[in-house]
């Protein structure tokens, strides 16, 4: 049987839900473009799985960009 990912789970990782889906989506897109994944996963695993799946198993993270002035 499989494990299902909660969100609690993610949060845990990311803890501002805003910034989760942002880095979610950014990573599930480029996973789509074939980007190599960074974890094991099955071939029915769509894209947002896989990318949640790297998140909660911490292969995946973000960190702020300063704007110039």
């Amino acid at each position: 049987m499989k494990k299902v990912i909660t969100y609690d789970e993610l949060l845990d990782v990311i803890p501002n839900k805003y910034i989760l889906t942002i880095v979610a989506g950014k990573r599930s897109r480029d996973i789509g473009k074939g980007a190599p994944l960074m974890v094991k996963c099955g071939k029915k695993d769509t894209s947002v799985k896989k990318t949640f799946k790297e998140i909660v198993e911490h292969k995946l993270s973000y960190k702020f960009q300063e704007e110039n002035e």
